[in-house]
This record gives C-alpha cells, structure tokens and sequence, in this order.
C-alpha cells in the first residue's frame, strides 16, 4: 500500500485555511485598529470642542453679573470645583489680584484676545500639578483681566481608554486568529488526511473503497461524493469488463472448439473434395459468429468513446420510425407476427440518426426473435404536452422478470428464454451505450403480456 503521511502540527502554517484565517484575521484587526484610530480622533476633538464652550458659557456667565458680583462668581467657580479642574483669576488693571486661584496671566494667553488656546503645560506655578488645559484670557471693559482655565484630563483619559481599547483588540484579534486558524488547519488536515488513507486503500486495489463523507454538505463533502460517484462508475466497468472477459471467454470457447474439432474431424478423416468443402463451410460459419461477437463488441466501445456526440445534429423521429418500420414489418409476416404502429408528430431532438436507427432495429429484433407465432410487435412514437418524445416497443413474448431487468443490459446476458435463440447478447448493450451517449432514458416495462420498451428522447419541453 501506498505511503500515507501522518498529521503533523508542523504542517498548520501550510494549510490554505491557517493561511486564509490569518489573512482575515489580519484584514479584521487593521479595520478595526483603523475604526478605534477613527474614535480616538474623533472623541478627542468632539471632547475638546465640548471643553472650548464650557469655557465661552463660564465667561458669557461672568459677564452677565454685576460687576461687584463677579468676583464672587470667580471664587464660587474655584471653590465648587472639587476636583480641581477649573482654574481661574480676577486681575486688575495694573495686575494685582482681585479673585479666583491664578496670581497671574499664563504666557499662553498673555495676548487677551479672548480666543481659547491650549496650554501643554497647564496654568499651575509647580511642575508636579502641571497638567494640560485649555484657557482663555480678556480684557473687561473697565480694564481688568478675566482668566478661564480648564483642565483636559476627561479627553486624555477618553483617549487613553480608547488606546486600550485599541491594544487590547489587537491582542484579542491575533489571538482568535491563530486560534481560528489552528482549528480550520486542524479539521482540513484530519479530512485530508482520512481522504488520503481512502485514496491509499483504492490505489492499492481496493476499488470498494470510498473517500468519507460526514453528511456536513462542506465543500469536502461535495468533492467526495464527486469522487465517490466516479469510483463506483470505474468500480462498475471494470465489473463489467470482467464479467465481459468471463462471457468472451465462455461464448467463444464453444464456436472455437467447434471449430478446431471439425477441422481436425476434417484432417484425419481424409475424403474426397466435397467433404472437405462441407467441414470447411461449417469452419468459416463459425469463424463468422467469432467475427460478429467482436464486431458487435466494437461496434459498443465505439457508441460508449462518446466521440460520435461531435456529429450530433437535430433529428425528426417520424421518418426514423417510419423507416424502421418499413423494414422489419416484412419480418414480422414472415414469422406469422402483427406488426402495427403508432406514430405521432414530434418536436426534433439532438442526436445521431444512424446510431438512433441501429438502437431502435435492435429493439424491434429483439421483440420480433423473442414473440412466438401470432403475436404481436407495435412501434410506438408520441408527444405529451410539455414533455420529451416517447419511442415505446411492445411485444406480447415471455416478458421480463423484475429480477433480470437490472442485468439485461450488461454484455453477454441473456435470459433463460434465450438461451436457445440465436445471438450473442449484445444487441441490448449496444440500445444502452445509444442511449446513455445522446443523455436519454431507458426503461423496462411490464407489457401484460409481453415486455414494452420505453425510451424517453430528452428532457421535457419548456
């Protein structure tokens, strides 16, 4: 037997599924870093939009109260705010303090324009309370300096989240992709695996064997059932081409022995020129039937190449019947039979007319040979509506078991009926190799008496 390699985990990052899942899985982590960068961006500027009208609101409030209530306003800002984000002064004109927690203007906002600016350093005198904010600064109309300042931590903790958010989908997506990927190899590698032992088994010589199906209708499972149908479709030529070799050989044992027999008869007897003329006679009579029984054989293995399917063209079924016939009705009266037809317009089909004809003569033959005396043979062809040509043969002979229908067609058989009826039996092999090559239907049917032939000419009509 063939050697078959085991499953190694070696073998993971080969596999087209370990391949195509980190791939995704590549693609995925990217959108989503690119979606979490898209938020991050986003959230911070929506979050310092936010912070830059709290700090237009805070001033629009300063202003709308009174002027010896603005310095309360101030420190109420600042003490309220227990978390320390707000920062906040009240100058005067000279610089002096008058409210709020800053003793001076930041240098940020030195030029008292009014406009909000960022401040990297944040507005507090020592490095450790350092902290970014953002902040504005103006001039009052009396003279004195109003300063805002708000810290940005709510943004730089949003955005610090979101980084985390970011890292830890990066982690998570390799993870579930490698662990995708494992599992999809995993799988592949066991069918592969299982599917090369069935190969190894078959190349072995075991044609029973088939590649395993699970039921799961995957893709794996579609292609085994491929295979397996192509199996059983070799497993059951080879079949036949040893039952073929078996019948050859024991239908062509018995003429050649006939055959070597008269011949020798013919040696050791001696005699005048008429015998030997008669055993000679007797000898190329066998050889003949030798030679039909090969013919025949060819004749089938050229119908079954399928090469014939190039020349197919469209073909009217009313003259082919007609023709057929015109010539086995005479001899069908010559063995006292009735011969009657049934024959319809059709639409036109695709096909080969010879082979068509041959196919159908061999079915009138056989029903004329195998119906006794003052029965009755009928050739039918017809159309139902919306549905393919029918061609029905019926005869009113021994008929056809159930049991023997399903054998019938292989080369070489014949029925107990037959067996004393000349012929090789091949005339129904070659009706089957017709109709297999043009995709039509064969089947067998219970004529009551007798046995009717049905071949469906194609597929129902639209």
């Amino acid at each position: 037997m063939p050697r078959t390699d085991r499953f190694r985990l070696a073998d993971l990052p080969r596999t087209t599924a370990f391949r195509m899942t980190v791939l995704f899985g590549a693609l995925t982590v990217t959108v989503v870093l690119l979606a979490l960068g898209v938020v991050y961006w986003r959230a911070g500027v929506f979050l310092t939009r936010r912070l830059d009208e709290t700090l237009v609101r805070e001033a629009a409030e300063f202003l709308r109260a009174s002027v010896p209530e603005q310095a309360t306003h101030i420190d109420s800002l600042v003490d309220s705010d227990r978390r320390g984000h707000w920062r906040a002064a009240l100058l005067a004109p000279d610089g002096r303090h008058l409210a709020g927690d800053l003793a001076s203007v930041p240098k940020e906002l030195q030029a008292l324009d009014g406009g909000i600016h960022a401040l990297p350093q944040g507005p507090a005198p020592t490095p450790e309370r350092h902290h970014a904010a953002r902040g504005l600064a103006r001039r009052l109309a009396d003279g004195r300096i109003l300063v805002l300042t708000v810290r940005t931590n709510e943004v730089h903790e949003v955005r610090e989240l979101i980084l985390r958010a970011m890292a830890a989908g990066l982690v998570g997506g390799v993870i579930l992709a490698l662990a995708g990927g494992v599992a999809l190899s995993v799988g592949t590698l066991r069918r592969i695996e299982a599917i090369h032992r069935a190969s190894a088994t078959i190349m072995a010589g075991d044609l029973s064997q088939r590649l395993p199906v699970r039921g799961s209708g995957d893709d794996f499972d579609k292609l085994a059932a491929i295979v397996n149908a192509m199996l059983a479709k070799i497993e059951g030529l080879i079949g036949d081409m040893k039952v073929a070799g078996d019948n050859i050989a024991h239908d062509l044992r018995t003429p050649l022995t006939r055959l070597r027999t008269r011949l020798e008869g013919a040696l050791r007897r001696g005699g005048d020129i008429e015998a030997h003329r008669a055993a000679m006679e007797d000898a190329i009579g066998d050889a003949d039937q030798i030679l039909a029984t090969f013919r025949a054989l060819l004749r089938i293995a050229e119908v079954e190449d399928g090469r014939r399917r190039a020349a197919f063209a469209p073909v009217d079924p009313g003259p082919l019947a007609l023709a057929a016939a015109d010539l086995y009705e005479p001899l069908a009266a010559a063995k006292d039979l009735t011969f009657t037809t049934d024959i319809r317009p059709t639409a036109p089909i695709i096909g080969d007319a010879d082979l068509l004809f041959e196919a159908l003569g061999n079915l009138l033959d056989n029903a004329i040979k195998f119906t006794p005396s003052g029965g009755t043979v009928t050739l039918a062809l017809r159309q139902e509506a919306g549905q393919a040509p029918e061609m029905i043969v019926r005869d009113t002979g021994p008929g056809i078991t159930p049991a023997q229908r399903d054998m019938m067609f292989r080369r070489f058989t014949r029925g107990d009926h037959a067996r004393h009826t000349p012929g090789n039996g091949l005339g129904l092999s070659l009706v089957a190799a017709v109709v297999q090559l043009h995709g039509f239907r064969l089947a067998v049917e219970d004529g009551q008496p007798g046995c009717a032939m049905r071949v469906t000419l194609g597929d129902a009509q639209g």
